[in-house]
């Protein structure tokens, strides 16, 4: 109840506006992280969150994205939705990610002149709601008010470029749906790949278990490497070395002592503050807005009964169960837990601050729900949390700090050296690692590679691809890991991998291949004569496994690509023994054991819903495309600082 209720009567409100905000910055992304508080504090630290082929992304622009969807994200998760949550699924990055993909769209929209136009701008601004009374518009002072308060915009104009912007995105995208022609054939084979279905039982003959996948000979490796050029080919590559301020391991030789911690507490100590808080058993009798007054009538009833009921004896938590509306403490007996002062509507929360413990009231009216039926149990006053109860948390917070100083020491130190002697080499490079900092190597590259060790940065993709071999970065980059120095070791053009950089992958591909052969021969003289899938695992002594298969994902137990055992499961009859067929890790063989197939009726009602369906999908993939050639080509810097995990206090 408590995700639902809180700030309710303010969502009510400003719910249109949260709607705009939340498409008009989130259009190209979709979700962004918790945080925004803590983003806030360190606002003043940024001058720009991304660079844009010159354009600027204001850390305004991606504070108010973070703090949108992290208030779409409160709603729908409540206490559940937390700052660790939030980092460990890296929302801050992909909200900054997203931002750039849609200032790049913007941009290509422009260069291919799709832009909006002051009227259409001017009839999207009345088409919201909020802008609205009585069908006239507001007013330029409640416009005003509207878009700078809750919407965080600093001006009516800079709201209204960004109205542009979603317009011409929106263009955007019906001009690429516009240009995919989807065949009905297409169309069906699209529908039977999402209706149709197989039940089977199967047994696995894993290739590892033969003996011939382990011989190799050297002609066999030649051969191989020959007739598979392609899968070893690659596109433009940098062979990068850096050096690496790692926050991990420079955390682990970092112990704060109790004076550091101490000083810290007492300089944040505001931050720690706990709210009064009442420990909450309720449960809802819900009335909708508008309900008819033999409606209202009804639910008051019925909230009095279950007040008179529990008054009489009957368990509160019995009844909460079997008739409390509240879906998320309904199933717990109506236990809400710890509801902090300002977290609920005003009704509500001044109920559980005033009855006497213990007691059940007089049902509660809250416009928004209905009746409230409550119970508290105990309340904690306001407090500052003590140093004590916040030692753990302190910490980590000061570790994370002390860690992250000495990183940017350390590798400043090392930067300076650099840029005083320059090393002649990659090993002199690398030698000018030590305890705090590492030598490491990110491999070849090619310009959307991820960086062995680091994984997708950017700016550091964008240096190496302007780089000369030799060179070292300018400024040391921010990873996800800790701060590095790269240094360019190595170049070379589009071509094909040397036999001896993919030698190891060749042999493992050679005995892979020999392996599944091997079992799919002994699997076809193990089905000769059997007639059920149990005769078959009998003379292997393998377990038969059932599934379900269909044509839109892999089968439990089989890895790799599993698709001609799902067209055999629906192509063949209920009954039939089918295979050996080869997969991934060894040989298959199945029975079906049941069935489902789309009629030609079928087909037919769904032609124009599939055609639909599958434009909308294949101008998402022309989108992706798009994006990525956008992104290869652009000039794009970010500013990791801003998404750096930041260590708070429980309950902030």
């Amino acid at each position: 109840m408590l995700k639902v209720m809180r700030e309710s009567f303010q969502q009510w409100k400003w719910a249109l506006i949260a709607i705009v905000a939340a498409v008009i910055l989130g259009f190209v992304f979709i979700d962004t992280g918790m945080g925004g508080g803590a983003v806030g504090e360190r606002a003043g630290d940024f001058a720009f969150a991304a660079r844009v082929n010159g354009e600027t992304i204001t850390f305004n622009d991606y504070q108010r994205s973070l703090k949108n969807i992290e208030d779409m994200y409160r709603q729908m998760y409540g206490q559940q939705f937390t700052p660790e949550m939030a980092q460990q699924m890296g929302l801050q990055q992909q909200v900054l990610e997203g931002l750039v993909d849609q200032r790049l769209l913007v941009q290509e929209a422009a260069r291919l002149r799709i832009e909006a136009t002051p009227d259409e701008i001017r009839k999207r601004l009345l088409s919201i709601p909020i802008f609205m009374q009585d069908g006239k518009f507001v007013g330029m002072e409640l416009y005003t008010r509207y878009v700078t308060g809750p919407l965080g915009y600093p001006s009516t104009a800079a709201f209204e470029e960004d109205l542009g912007r979603e317009i011409a995105l929106q263009k955007m995208e019906s001009a690429l749906q516009n240009s995919v022609l989807v065949s009905p054939k297409s169309a069906e084979a699209e529908y039977r790949r999402m209706n149709e279905n197989a039940s089977i039982r199967y047994v696995l003959l894993p290739a590892s278990q033969q003996p011939a996948a382990a011989a190799v000979r050297p002609a066999e490796v030649e051969a191989h490497y020959r007739a598979n050029q392609t899968k070893y080919s690659h596109g433009e590559q940098r062979q990068i070395r850096y050096l690496m301020a790692d926050y991990a391991r420079i955390r682990s030789q970092v112990v704060p002592g109790d004076e550091e911690l101490r000083r810290r507490y007492e300089a944040t100590k505001e931050s720690y503050s706990q709210p009064a808080s009442a420990y909450v058993q309720h449960i809802l009798v819900k009335v909708d807005p508008g309900a008819t007054p033999e409606v209202e009538a009804a639910m008051k009833a019925k909230a009095d009964s279950l007040v008179q009921q529990i008054r009489g004896g009957a368990d509160f938590a019995t009844l909460a169960r079997q008739h409390s509306e509240d879906p998320s403490s309904s199933p717990a007996g109506g236990v809400m837990g710890w509801i902090d002062m300002g977290q609920t509507v005003e009704p509500f929360e001044r109920a559980i601050f005033s009855i006497p413990l213990n007691t059940v009231g007089e049902p509660i009216r809250s416009e928004e729900y209905g009746y409230h039926i409550v119970r508290v149990s105990e309340r904690r006053q306001a407090a500052i949390r003590s140093f004590e109860e916040v030692r753990r948390e302190l910490v980590e917070r000061v570790s994370d700090d002390m860690a992250r100083d000495v990183a940017r020491t350390e590798i400043n130190r090392i930067n300076a050296v650099i840029r005083q002697n320059k090393p002649a080499s990659a090993d002199a490079f690398s030698a000018l690692a030590n305890d705090k900092v590492t030598s490491n190597d990110g491999g070849w590259v090619g310009r959307s590679d991820q960086i062995g060790g680091i994984g997708s940065n950017q700016p550091l993709s964008q240096w190496a691809f302007s780089a000369k071999q030799g060179d070292v970065t300018p400024e040391p980059v921010g990873t996800a890991r800790g701060i590095a120095i790269a240094y360019m070791a190595g170049t070379r053009d589009a071509g094909i991998r040397p036999l001896e950089e993919v030698r190891e992958q060749v042999e493992a591909e050679i005995r892979d291949e020999k392996g599944r052969e091997a079992a799919r021969e002994a699997l076809a003289q193990m089905m000769a004569g059997a007639s059920s899938i149990d005769q078959v695992a009998g003379k292997l002594g393998q377990e038969v496994r059932d599934a379900t298969v269909n044509r839109q994902g892999g089968i439990a137990g089989i890895q790799g690509d599993a698709s001609q055992v799902v067209e055999a499961a629906i192509a063949g009859n209920v009954g039939e023994l089918k295979g050996p067929i080869l997969v991934g890790e060894g040989a298959v063989a199945i029975q079906i054991i049941d069935q489902k197939k789309v009629t030609a009726e079928q087909l037919t009602e769904s032609r124009v819903s599939m055609i639909s369906t599958a434009r909308e999908q294949q101008a998402r993939n022309l989108r992706a495309v798009l994006l990525a050639r956008l992104r290869n080509a652009a000039r794009i810097e970010l500013n990791d600082e801003i998404t750096r995990p930041v260590s708070r206090p429980a309950g902030i």
